[in-house]
């Protein structure tokens, strides 16, 4: 259990950094975030000069220097002779902005959630716990009821996520939701595995 606990809490929290520094480089770069006065910067996470230090202009968006990965990828999607764009520059297809105009978050709390459930299962295993349908009702009587039913929810949207093309998109706050519970149900699951 102290293992499980431990590697899951460490993978939470690199994907909860991984995305404060994403989104907060997005914030930056996003023309729906210029101004001071902007929501984007009531809430974190943003970047932010240090105290008694010249604020960061909030002005206008700044520029990305992309890496030489997402150039490789690029190239392989869009070919050696893209077609331009009315600006000169080059049409990128990108995942889909949420609610919060992030495409970073569903990217990052996908990723978060599906590993969250993989180390879950990994742990239960050992017991022959409950992370799959034939699992939950081989423990039917040993825990509740919602808790088996509970953990089918959560097994059916790492599913999801993990097979379907078209899904609701994930957010940090459900990805944090989603460890928590985890963490809780193993708990219950390792005190009734005898």
């Amino acid at each position: 259990m102290d293992h499980y606990l431990d590697i899951s809490g460490k993978a939470m929290l690199a994907a909860a950094l991984t995305y404060d520094s994403a989104r907060a480089a997005e914030k930056m770069t996003d023309f729906h975030c210029v101004g001071d006065d902007n929501k984007a910067w009531q809430e974190g996470p943003y970047l932010s000069s240090g105290a008694n230090q010249k604020q960061i202009d909030r002005t206008h968006p700044y520029c990305f220097r992309s890496s030489v990965e997402f150039s490789t990828v690029a190239g392989i999607i869009l070919g050696p002779n893209p077609d331009k764009a009315a600006n000169g520059g080059v049409p990128i297809p990108l995942p889909p902005k949420d609610k919060n105009e992030s495409r970073v978050e569903p990217v990052i709390s996908k990723l978060a959630i599906i590993e969250q459930f993989e180390l879950f299962k990994e742990f239960l295993i050992e017991f022959d716990g409950p992370f799959n349908k034939k699992n939950c009702i081989a423990w039917k009587g040993r825990v509740e009821q919602e808790l088996l039913d509970f953990t089918l929810q959560l097994t059916n949207r790492r599913n999801e996520l993990t097979h379907d093309s078209n899904y609701d998109l994930p957010s940090m706050k459900e990805a944090v939701e989603y460890f928590y519970h985890l963490r809780q149900l193993a708990a219950v699951f390792f005190k009734a595995r005898l």
